[in-house]
């Protein structure tokens, strides 16, 4: 029978999460999932073996880098939020 590999993640013990009305921040979500593509690689694994035909002449961030940023914001709701303000 095949088992999966156990891993243990533990986070940064400095990040206190909690819901007493101060000292609020919106990227609570974003903190965790950092952490945990710190501790899996995540995106280093998809760095490695994404790779997207790009003919830009003329750019400053990578398609790579434009995903990471895309997940983020889908983590954080981002695209959704702006569909109901417009």
């Amino acid at each position: 029978m095949a088992t999966l590999q156990k891993r243990s993640i533990d986070f940064n013990r400095k990040v206190k999460i909690s819901n007493d009305g101060g000292e609020l921040s919106s990227d609570t979500g974003e903190l965790l999932f950092l952490e945990l593509d710190e501790k899996l690689g995540f995106f280093h694994t998809l760095d490695k073996h994404l790779h997207l035909k790009d003919e830009r002449q003329y750019h400053f961030h990578s398609n790579e880098h434009m995903l990471h940023q895309k997940i983020y914001q889908m983590i954080a709701s981002y695209a959704r939020m702006m569909r109901l303000i417009n």
